[in-house]
């Protein structure tokens, strides 16, 4: 993307370089539209040999969700702040983060370092102090739960609606019992005792809701990156 000059993101830029904030923002919501995209492709399916049909499968677009709105959630959490110590603070804990993550990839995969971890974090610091920043919070790494949180009571005041969505998805990706049972429709078909068998289908409500749910998130992250990338005079 192109940063405009005078705008607040540009000011961003400068303090936290050479970890733009830009480039996060930017890498953010390719992931995000790149997974919704997906999603697209899949549920129309096969557009030359089945054209009028589309695809509902039970979990795996809820993957797709969970992606989607991760990286469009960590867009709106490093712009709402006023602040821009506060933004610049943001981005430096996922660097910090992608430091920590990227050493453990190394370390359980015996793969060589070029630099060490505790090298990169100091870096991390270094530019911390350099714009009057905490070290100590800039080397902190954000969870997912507080990114979405954040996000959610940015856009709607209600945190803990986001987090519930946002649960539902990451539920199902990993195939847990309360999300398949939630998420999908479901007809008993079969009953031996306490045992039954049930046949799940996928929810065209649920499903329709997490997707406008998940594109909300999407494009307030797009607005927002647009408002603070524009000068202010």
């Amino acid at each position: 993307m192109l940063v405009s000059a005078g705008s607040p993101l540009a000011g961003d830029d400068r303090w936290a370089d050479p970890f733009q904030v830009s480039h996060a923002v930017s890498s953010a919501l390719v992931v995000a539209v790149d997974h919704v995209h997906c999603l697209r492709r899949a549920v129309n399916g096969c557009a030359d040999c089945a054209p009028n049909e589309v695809t509902l499968l039970l979990n795996s677009y809820y993957s797709l969700l969970r992606g989607a709105m991760e990286n469009a959630a960590r867009v709106v959490w490093l712009l709402a702040p006023e602040q821009r110590s506060e933004r610049v603070l943001r981005r430096l804990r996922l660097q910090a983060g992608n430091v920590i993550q990227s050493d453990a990839v190394c370390e359980a995969g015996g793969f060589p370092r070029n630099k060490s971890k505790a090298d990169r974090l100091k870096r991390v610091e270094e530019i911390a102090q350099r714009s009057g920043i905490s070290a100590a919070a800039a080397v902190k790494p954000p969870t997912n739960r507080e990114i979405v949180r954040a996000a959610g009571e940015f856009i709607a005041r209600d945190a803990g609606h986001a987090e519930v969505v946002w649960r539902a998805c990451s539920a199902a990706a990993h195939g847990d019992t309360w999300a398949l049972l939630s998420l999908h429709d479901r007809q008993v078909s079969d009953q031996v005792n306490d045992v039954v068998t049930v046949q799940t289908t996928a929810s065209t409500r649920v499903l329709t809701t997490m997707v406008v749910e998940a594109l909300g998130v999407i494009k307030s992250a797009f607005v927002l990156r647009d408002v603070r990338n524009r000068p202010p005079y």
